[in-house]
C-alpha cells in the first residue's frame, strides 16, 4: 500500500525542475509495483484495461487498481492505494494519472502521478472560482522529449478551458466564445447569442485541439491552435461539412462518442449500449487536408481503444489483415471488454477478466509511458483472432439492372425458356422465376430429388434466411443451414435524397424497413426477393427507436399498424401507434420505472403487440381504431430473475419467452399459460424452430435437422450458430462441437426475414 496524495514522505526526495510544477522521486518502490511495472512495460507496448475498486475504512479511503491483460484475460495485477477524503481522478492519459485534491470551494491542487514508478507531478493551484470543469485532455506523457506536455481541462457549462504547460508559473482561463462567434460570422454561419454551447469530446492532435460544438445550424467541429506565448486562433468548421454526426434515433440507449485524432485524419465514433450491451457503432473521418467527412468502412493500419471515461486513443498496428480495423469498447462496470470490427461491422465479447477486486466502479484504458511509439506489436488481438483464413466461397451477385420485367414482354415464350435453361445458379433461379407469370410460366418449379446434387436447397425458396450490411446499398443473405450467402443492391429511386448509410430496423413478410442514422426522416421499405422499393415516410411519422418496433402485417396492407416505443424521460416512455389505413397515428405514455421495456421487437399473439421488459415483465397494447389499451400483467412472475438477452415470440399459437444467460451459458424457454396466467417451461420446440435479433419470430422446419434450434444473429467463422434444445449447447451446422461464446460474432446491423416471392 502506498500513500496516493499526502505531503511529501520521508522516503522521497522532493525538486522543483520545472518553473511552477515540483516533481516528487520516491526513494523506495514497493515490491509489488516493481513486479507490476516489469509485467506492464516489458516486451511489446500495448494497453492494458484499469480497473478500480474502493472502500472505506474508518476516516480513510482505500482504492484498488487492477490492471488486465487484455491479451490473455487470466493475467492481472493489483495494487492497494491510500487517497485523501477529497481526491478525485480526473483522467488516465499516456501513463499517467491526473488527480484533483480541492483545497477550497474556488482553489484546487492538481497533480501528475506514474502509478507504475509513483513519480508526481505537482502543478500550481487552479483559482478556478467554483467554476465546474469535466473533459480533461494531456497533449503527450510528461517525460516526452518532442514537446512540453500541456494540460487542457474544458469548462462544462461554456466554450472555455483552463489551460497549464510545464514551466508556466501559473494557470490559464481562456473563453472561446467571441473567438468561435468571429469565425462563424465570417463564413455565413452568425449563431444568435444563446446557441454556443460547450466543447464536446475533445481531441489533441498534431500540436491542435479538435472539439465538437452543436450549434442552431447544426455539429459544428471547432480547431484551436495555440501560439506562443498565450495566442490562440481558431478555426469552425462549417456543419455541412460535419453533418454524418448520428442523430439519437435510438435515444433511450446511452451513447458514447469520441473525436480520436491519428496523423492528419480525426475520427468521430459513436457507441449506443444499453443494460451493458453495445448495440450500434458508427465510424465516421474527417479528412484534414480534403476538409470533408466519410463514412469509414476499413480501417486496416489502426485500432481504437474507447471507455465511458477518458478520451479515446488509437493505435498502429503492424498487423493490419488480423489485428486492424478493430474497436476495443470497455463500458463501466463490465469485466470484458467488446471488439468491434469496423469492416464487417460485427462484435465479439471477450472472455470475463479473472482475480478482479469486489465494488468495481469504472475501468479505463491504460496505455503505459515507457517512451515507445504507438505502434501495437503482433501480440495483440490474436486472444480475440476468431476468424481463420479461408478461402472464399463462391457468393452470387444478384445485381438489379432496373429494368424490371413484366408481363408484356417484347421476347417470345420460347426464348424466355431457353434463357431460364441456362440459369445454373439456384438463387438467381427463384428470382427469374419471381419476378412475373411470363417468366414463372417459362421457368418451372424445381423438381427436388433426394439423390440430387441440389438436394440441399430443398426448400430454400421459404427457409428464413440472415440479412445484413456491411457496405452502403449491399445486403448479404445466409441462409441458416448451409450457409450459402448472396449479395443484393438496392438501386434507390433517382430524384430522391436516399441515405446511404441507414439500419437495418426490422422486417415482415419479406419486407426490410431501413432507417436513417443521420437523416432524421428517411425510412425506406425493400423487398430484396421482388426488389421493389417503397420510399414514402411511415405514415408522415419519424421513427426514433428501432429497436423496440413492431408491424402486425405487410407494410402494403391496409390492415398494417405498427407499433413504437420511446423513452422520452428517464421515468417515462411514449408509444407511438401508426395506422396503413387512413394514415396519422396515435400516442400514448406510461411510467418506464413500472415497466423498464428492454429494446426488443414485440410479438404479435391474438392481435395484440405484446412487450418484455428487462426484469421479465409482460404488457400488451390492444389497438383498434377506437381505443387503445395499455396493459402490464401484473399478477404474471417474470420467469428468470436475470438474462443476457431475452426474447419474445409466437410459435404455434403460443407466447414463448426466450432468456439467454449471461456469456451464453444457456438458454431456456417458457410457454404462457394464458389460463393460469403463468410461465411453463418448455423442453422442445418439436417441428418448430425460433428466429431472434432485432426481429424474432418462429417457423414450422420443413429441412431435416434444422427442428427444435434457435436461430440467434451470431456467426462461428461462416456458420449461423444456433441453440438445441436437445443438447443445451451451441452448435453450427458445419460440425457438431460445441461452440464458445466468445468464439462468435454478431452482426449488429441485420435480422432474420420470411422470404415472400410474390
Amino acid at each position: 500500500m502506498h500513500p496516493l496524495h499526502r505531503n511529501p514522505t520521508k522516503n522521497a526526495s522532493s525538486r522543483r525542475n520545472l518553473t511552477g510544477a515540483s516533481t516528487h522521486h520516491p526513494h523506495a518502490i514497493p515490491p509489488e509495483l516493481k513486479e507490476i511495472e516489469r509485467c506492464l512495460t516489458e516486451g511489446e507496448r500495448k494497453p492494458w484495461l484499469l480497473y478500480f475498486s474502493r472502500k472505506v475504512v474508518t476516516n480513510l479511503n482505500f482504492c484498488t487498481q487492477t490492471f488486465c491483460n487484455i491479451s490473455d484475460p487470466t493475467k492481472s495485477y493489483s495494487v492497494e492505494i491510500q487517497k485523501g477524503t477529497w481526491v478525485s481522478l480526473l483522467t488516465v492519459q499516456h501513463g499517467w494519472y491526473l488527480w484533483e485534491n480541492k483545497i477550497s470551494t474556488y482553489v484546487s491542487i492538481l497533480f501528475l502521478l506514474n502509478p507504475l514508478n509513483l513519480k508526481k507531478i505537482i502543478l500550481p493551484p487552479l483559482m478556478h472560482n467554483g467554476s465546474s470543469y469535466g473533459d480533461c485532455i494531456l497533449s503527450s506523457p510528461p517525460t516526452t522529449n518532442d514537446e512540453i506536455c500541456s494540460i487542457f481541462l474544458f469548462s462544462s457549462h461554456c466554450p472555455s478551458i483552463f489551460y497549464y504547460q510545464l514551466g508556466d508559473n501559473q494557470w490559464t482561463k481562456r473563453c472561446f466564445y467571441t473567438d468561435i462567434a468571429w469565425d462563424l460570422a465570417m463564413k455565413g454561419k452568425a449563431p444568435r447569442e444563446e446557441n454556443l454551447t460547450i466543447f464536446e469530446d475533445p481531441v489533441y492532435c498534431n500540436g491542435r485541439l479538435y472539439a465538437g460544438m452543436s450549434i442552431l445550424c447544426g455539429y459544428i467541429i471547432v480547431v484551436i491552435e495555440k501560439f506562443q506565448p498565450n495566442g490562440f486562433s481558431i478555426n469552425c468548421t462549417p456543419y455541412r461539412m460535419a453533418k454524418h454526426k448520428p442523430s439519437l434515433l435510438i435515444c433511450d440507449e446511452e451513447v458514447i462518442s469520441r473525436l480520436i485524432g491519428s496523423n492528419n485524419v480525426l475520427f468521430r465514433i459513436e457507441i449506443l449500449h444499453k443494460l451493458d450491451r453495445v448495440t450500434a457503432v458508427f465510424v465516421y473521418q474527417f479528412d484534414c487536408s480534403q476538409r470533408v467527412w466519410e463514412q469509414a468502412e476499413n480501417i486496416k493500419d489502426k485500432v481504437f481503444f474507447i471507455s465511458s471515461h477518458d478520451p479515446a486513443f488509437a493505435c498502429q498496428t503492424v498487423n493490419p489483415e488480423t489485428e486492424g480495423g478493430r474497436i476495443y469498447i470497455a463500458l463501466k462496470n463490465c469485466n470484458y471488454v467488446y471488439i468491434y470490427n469496423i469492416e464487417e461491422k460485427s462484435i465479439v465479447t471477450s472472455p470475463p477478466f479473472s482475480n478482479l477486486p469486489e465494488n468495481l466502479y469504472y475501468s479505463r484504458w491504460f496505455m503505459p509511458d515507457t517512451g515507445m511509439t504507438d505502434t501495437l506489436k503482433e501480440g495483440i488481438g490474436k486472444s480475440h483472432q476468431i476468424r481463420e483464413k479461408e478461402s472464399k466461397s463462391d457468393a452470387i451477385y444478384l445485381k438489379d439492372a432496373g429494368d424490371k420485367a413484366h408481363t408484356k414482354s417484347a421476347l417470345p415464350l420460347d426464348v424466355v425458356e431457353v434463357i431460364a435453361k441456362h440459369i445454373n445458379d439456384v438463387l438467381a433461379y427463384l428470382q427469374f422465376r419471381a419476378s412475373n407469370k411470363l417468366l414463372r410460366l417459362a421457368a418451372p418449379r424445381i423438381q427436388w430429388r433426394s439423390s440430387s446434387t441440389m438436394s440441399k436447397f430443398d426448400d430454400l425458396s421459404m427457409c428464413p434466411l440472415f440479412v445484413f450490411s456491411e457496405k452502403d446499398k449491399v445486403f448479404t443473405f445466409v441462409h441458416p443451414k448451409y450457409g450459402l450467402d448472396y449479395k443484393n443492391i438496392i438501386n434507390y429511386p433517382e430524384g430522391k435524397r436516399w441515405n446511404l448509410n441507414s439500419e437495418i430496423c426490422c422486417s415482415k413478410d419479406g419486407w426490410l424497413l431501413l432507417v436513417a442514422v443521420n437523416n432524421i426522416g428517411f425510412q425506406v421499405f425493400f423487398n430484396p426477393f421482388t426488389k421493389e422499393v417503397s420510399g414514402h415516410p411511415i405514415f408522415h411519422k419519424e421513427i426514433w427507436n428501432i429497436r423496440c418496433f413492431g408491424m402486425s402485417d405487410s407494410p402494403t396492407s391496409s390492415k398494417c399498424v405498427m407499433v413504437e416505443l420511446v423513452k422520452e424521460l428517464p421515468t417515462i416512455t411514449k408509444a407511438y401507434i401508426n395506422f396503413a389505413e387512413g394514415g396519422g397515428y396515435r400516442q400514448f405514455t406510461f411510467e418506464s420505472t413500472i415497466f423498464p421495456h428492454y429494446n426488443i421487437s414485440p410479438a404479435i399473439h391474438n392481435g395484440s403487440f405484446y412487450f418484455l421488459s428487462i426484469t421479465g415483465k409482460l404488457a400488451s397494447i390492444e389497438v383498434t381504431r377506437e381505443n387503445i389499451i395499455w396493459k402490464v400483467l401484473e399478477e404474471l412472475q417474470a420467469p428468470c430473475s436475470t438474462c443476457f438477452n431475452n426474447f419474445l415470440v409466437e410459435c404455434d399459437g403460443n407466447l414463448l419467452s426466450v432468456f439467454e444467460s449471461p456469456f451464453a451459458k444457456g438458454v431456456q424457454v417458457f410457454k404462457l399459460n394464458e389460463s393460469t396466467m403463468t410461465w411453463m417451461k418448455v423442453k422442445s420446440l418439436n417441428n418448430h424452430m425460433i428466429f431472434v435479433g432485432k426481429t424474432s419470430f418462429s417457423a414450422v422446419a420443413n429441412i431435416p435437422g434444422m427442428e427444435n434450434k434457435i436461430y440467434f444473429p451470431r456467426f462461428y467463422r461462416k456458420s449461423v450458430v444456433f441453440y438445441s434444445l436437445e443438447t443445451n449447447n451451441y452448435h453450427t451446422f458445419k460440425n457438431d462441437e460445441v461452440v464458445n461464446y466468445h468464439h462468435m460474432r454478431e452482426h449488429l446491423n441485420g435480422t432474420w426475414i420470411q422470404p415472400r416471392w410474390h
